[in-house]
């Protein structure tokens, strides 16, 4: 079987011959220099210190969970939220992670 032969459209076909086919990666230092010329700076890392969790399970009326529930969807916040703000309120010590929304978003499908 032949193997087909394509055509260049380059105005110089021996210039598209010559042309690297990849661009090589900048190094960090080239984009360190690049963004302090454009006045900006490289973001500090954040690293978390690890921590065991644990799984507390706790039942509760009907009718606090779907207060609860409420809460939550009208501050715009987790149910998980409200009760670590609620311990945190009552003086117990509650780690700055477990105030922030960590959940996974799901996506929808065929929206």
């Amino acid at each position: 079987m032949a193997i087909k032969q394509l055509k260049s459209i380059a105005k110089n076909p021996e210039a598209a011959t010559q042309a690297p086919l990849l661009t090589p990666r900048a190094d960090v230092e080239t984009l360190r220099r690049v963004a302090a010329e454009a006045g900006r700076s490289v973001p500090p890392a954040v690293v978390r210190p690890a921590r065991r969790t644990v799984l507390v399970n706790v039942k509760v009326s009907e009718d606090l969970a779907l207060a609860l529930v409420e809460r939550a969807e009208a501050e715009g916040i987790t149910q998980k939220q409200i009760i670590m703000r609620a311990l945190l309120a009552a003086g117990l010590p509650v780690d700055a992670q477990d105030l922030e929304d960590r959940s996974r978003r799901r996506r929808r499908v065929g929206t």
